[in-house]
């Protein structure tokens, strides 16, 4: 037993060993662009091919692309949930599954060789079930200490750009718009009033009046933010596509054609600026992070928060599907309430 024991915990080293070296070595294709390990970075293969990139009317075109398997520096580290600084926990876990397989044969093995020599394998294999439950727990030790020293950090203070608040109501009646945010306001127009929030009278046609009279399209914030940006899924977009993409995924979100032309106006100038654009959509974080506190509520809420960042190449993301992110163009009804607005990473 002691025997048998001394071979698979050298089998295990030896394997630990192996892994950890090849880890170390590629760190880069294996470990960064890993998304278990919660990131995102712009990192492929190294080829140079031509690719069929759909574009957003769902046509297909032929381009050159050459691509890279390392991650500069200077690149932004897209966090998906939490990141931690330090690649050996991911090391770490990666050999925690390393020996908890090499436990798990080493005890089946055990038990079928026990078995053929007619001997009673049950202590044995209690034994060995022991070791993998040693192993199961010094893993996720291992792994939760690091975790801690690896200081897990968000991206802080994002700053969002224009989001805009229109409010179409059947009736007219007074409406309190309050911000809840996880931040600072940075500019609003109306101007904001920390106690009140804005104080308006709506209309069925969205225009919005103050109690001094003045009459408005919409109310205006920006903001310095913290939130953890959600980049697991989303699009990589050609600068010169951008217009016929948001044209089509505002669409799809619930926004009217009036609302969609403002934000493309507004964002159009930026995207244009790159060669590809990585966008996201965000959902939960956002609305965690920006809370509206609406007096009366709302019957209808939309609710479009773009963040994006630019890039020299394409970018391979799993698409978002904004079919059901938000009620349809014909599903508004009694008060309405809807809001974009969006950021730029990096």
């Amino acid at each position: 037993m002691k025997t048998y024991i001394k071979v698979w915990v050298i089998i295990a080293l030896i394997a630990d060993i192996a892994v950890a070296g090849f880890l170390m070595a590629k760190s880069d294709s294996i470990i960064r662009c890993n998304r278990s390990y919660k990131k995102i970075y712009p990192c492929h293969p190294i080829t140079e091919v031509t690719n069929e990139i759909p574009d957003v009317l769902g046509s297909y075109r032929r381009v050159s692309t050459k691509t890279i398997s390392r991650v500069e520096d200077d690149e932004p580290a897209l966090v998906v949930d939490e990141r931690i600084d330090s690649d050996i926990p991911v090391i770490i876990e990666i050999l925690f599954v390393v020996d908890l397989l090499i436990a798990v044969i080493a005890t089946f093995l055990y038990y079928v060789i026990s078995n053929m020599a007619n001997r009673k394998p049950v202590r044995g294999t209690i034994f060995s079930l022991a070791i993998i439950a040693l192993v199961i727990g010094s893993g996720y030790a291992f792994k939760s200490l690091f975790y801690i020293l690896g200081k897990p950090a968000k991206i802080t203070e994002i700053h969002y750009n224009a989001p805009i608040i229109y409010l179409y109501d059947e009736q007219e009646r007074e409406a309190a718009v309050k911000l809840d945010l996880n931040g600072e306001l940075t500019c609003t127009y109306p101007k904001y009033n920390e106690e009140n929030g804005w104080i308006v009278k709506t209309s069925a046609d969205g225009v919005l009046t103050d109690r001094a009279g003045r009459q408005y399209e919409y109310l205006y914030w920006e903001a310095d933010m913290d939130m953890v940006p959600d980049f697991s899924k989303g699009f990589c977009v050609r600068g010169e596509d951008s217009s016929d993409f948001l044209e089509k995924a505002l669409a799809e979100m619930g926004l009217s054609d009036t609302e969609a032309n403002t934000f493309i106006m507004y964002w159009l100038p930026q995207l244009e600026e790159n060669p590809y654009n990585v966008i996201a959509f965000q959902t939960e974080n956002y609305e965690a992070a920006a809370k509206l506190d609406v007096d009366p509520l709302p019957d209808t809420v939309v609710r479009v928060n773009m963040l994006f960042y630019g890039s020299d190449e394409y970018v391979e993301i799993e698409e978002q599907d904004l079919s059901k992110m938000n009620p349809s163009l014909q599903e508004r009804e009694g008060l309405v309430l809807v809001e974009w607005g969006g950021g730029k990473l990096g």
